[in-house]
Formats: structure tokens, sequence, C-alpha cells
């Protein structure tokens, strides 16, 4: 496959800038930079965290430390890909744990190449399993959590984000019965219970300044109406100042079936969370500039752009032509086609 085959004609694809210097306002607005706690960030651009089904056996690959390194730029925020917890099914092949010596053995190099590009790294903490857990159960996962947090600063990571997105165990709670009146504060609390006790146990072994926490209250499900899972995270993001963490990255739908205005979604977490709001959910370069420029969240986590673009915040500063993503390969296990294959600008020989 020829490299210009990468290239994709779509309206994100401007023509490039003769000029490299461009000057950032409310049209960059992804271009400026934030402090995210300790953390100093060059541009608003974050790297989505997205199952990938590379890590043979659980363990990371040197594909692995390519895959992050080209992706890593000086000031940016990476967030890894769902990493469990401890041994457990999963619907997805070969996803990365972080429960054995061997596991942080080989992130390490993987987090040094990030680091040596003087990126920031985060390792997302998952469990794959969907069903209810007895109290034993729970107090088992909670402290798996837990070595999983001390784990990933051992092995370099600058932090960690709990997964409790898309109906995994930690997020499954946040989708109960509701009553004609909307949900009562009991089945909020209890809803959010098991997320907190995760959250508050991954603070107290590594400091509230190195969380974040990942939730989707705008994922449908047949059991629980959008409004009242809104609500609910609502709840949750209120419950979430209680423990100071970092961040909230908020998961916003992508679907044509529910009504998604992005200049109101996230309005409700905003005036909620004391923290730092990042968002994801499908946004352009345009959209993500549109809302860091008018408040609507502090950072923006771009995910198949970030895949198919591995030097996504040039593209965005230069307006420069994006290349497609494949979606074929998206979990398939090549540690080449459609993992480290996809070009940045400078190997296409684009001249900017």
């Amino acid at each position: 496959m020829g490299l210009e085959s990468w290239m994709l004609v779509e309206d994100q694809g401007a023509k490039l800038s003769p000029d490299s210097d461009i000057k950032l306002n409310q049209e960059q607005a992804l271009l400026t930079p934030y402090q995210l706690g300790p953390f100093a960030l060059s541009h608003r651009i974050v790297h989505a965290p997205m199952t990938r089904c590379r890590c043979d056996g659980g363990v990371p690959h040197p594909a692995t430390l390519l895959y992050y390194a080209q992706r890593a730029s000086s000031g940016g925020l990476l967030i890894g890909e769902a990493t469990q917890v401890m041994a457990s099914e999963s619907e997805y092949p070969d996803v990365p744990g972080i429960y054995t010596q061997e596991q942080v053995d080989a992130w390490r190099p993987v987090v040094k190449a990030v680091h040596d590009k003087n990126a920031i790294f985060f390792s997302q903490l998952w469990h794959s399993g969907r069903s209810k857990l007895s109290g034993c159960e729970q107090r088992i996962l909670v402290q798996k959590f837990r070595c999983a947090a001390r784990n990933s600063i051992m092995a370099g990571f600058d932090g960690v984000e709990i997964h409790g997105a898309h109906g995994y165990l930690v997020g499954h709670e946040l989708v109960r019965e509701h009553g004609e009146s909307g949900l009562e504060s009991s089945v909020q609390q209890n809803a959010c219970r098991d997320a907190l006790e995760i959250v508050g146990a991954v603070v107290e072994e590594i400091g509230a300044s190195r969380v974040g926490f990942r939730f989707s209250p705008y994922t449908e499900y047949e059991e629980a109406k959008t409004s009242d899972q809104i609500e609910l995270g609502v709840f949750l993001a209120k419950a979430l100042n209680k423990y100071n963490i970092l961040y909230i990255h908020v998961l916003e739908s992508r679907s044509t079936t529910v009504a998604h205005d992005k200049n109101a979604t996230m309005e409700p977490f905003r005036n909620n969370f004391k923290g730092s709001l990042v968002t994801a959910g499908g946004y352009t370069r345009e959209e993500g500039n549109a809302a860091i420029a008018c408040g609507r969240a502090d950072l923006i986590a771009y995910g198949r752009l970030f895949l198919s673009n591995p030097d996504l915040p040039k593209r965005f500063e230069l307006k420069a032509p994006l290349n497609s993503y494949d979606r074929g390969t998206f979990y398939n296990n090549s540690k080449v086609k459609g993992y480290t294959d996809y070009p940045t600008l400078e190997e296409l020989n684009l001249k900017i």
C-alpha cells in the first residue's frame, strides 16, 4: 500500500497552511497550554484510551512501545488502553494487564519511551466483567484496583484513569432501575457505591493528583432512560469532589438515535465537578477548538483520529489533511497493520 492511500479527503482536511507559526486564537484553542494539576500540558489534545488487542498473553509487546512513542508529543497527555487489574475473561483477546511483575516490567520501557518525548502518560485501569458482585468479591476488587494503581506508578506511569464506562464492572452499577419521578437518592448512592470505593482506595494509594475517572452517562441501555443516566452521572460527579481527583473523563454519545447537543451535554458536569473536565465523543478539530474556546471542557480526547494520525496535534496545528482509519484493523493482532504503520506528515514527505 502506498503512503498516499492513507490520505483522507473530508471536511476536516483543510489545505496545508503555508505558515507553520500559526497564531493561537479561538480557532486554535486546542493548541493552548493547560495546567492539569501538577502536569503542565502544552496543548489540549488527549490520546483517548482505546482497546487495541496487541498484547499477547496480557503482556505489552515491543510494538506497544512504538505505538505510544509515535503518538507522544512534548507536553501532550496520553491515556493508555484499558488494562486489566486482575486475571479475568474478556470479550477482547490480548488486552494488557498490570497485575504481575512481568507486566510491570514490560510496561516500563513503554512508559520511558513516552517520557523521552516529554509527554505525560496515564494508565487506564479496568476489569472487564459485567456481573454484579457479592460484598466479598467487591472488597477483593477494590484491593485489586489499589494494587494495580501501585503497580502503574512502579512502572513509571504519571497517574491512572479508572474505567467506569460502557457498563463494565466498575460502571455497571451506574445503570439502575428508575421510577416515574426519576432516581431516588438511595438508588443513586447504591449505584455509585462500588465506583466510589475503588476511587477512594486508589486515591489513598497514589494520591488524588494522579487519578482520573471515566464514565459514559450518554451510553444507551435498554433498561435505563438516558435522562436518568445523566442525572446519575451528575450525582457521581458531585460525589467525586470529595476525593479531589484530578479530572473526570466524560464519554459523550456518537449515536444518531440519542439527542446530542455538544453545546449542552457538558454543562451539568462542568457545573458540578470541581476538577478538570475531559470529554470525548467523535469531536472534529473544529468542534474541539470550539469546546475549549467557550469553556465547555478543558481537554478533548481523540480516539480514532489519534489512532490513525500519530502526529495529530501537528496536523491540527497546520490544518493538514488526515489519514483515514481502517476499522477492520482496530482489534486484530497485527503488530504493524492498522497499528504502527499509519504515516506522519514527515513520512508522507508533505511540504509544510
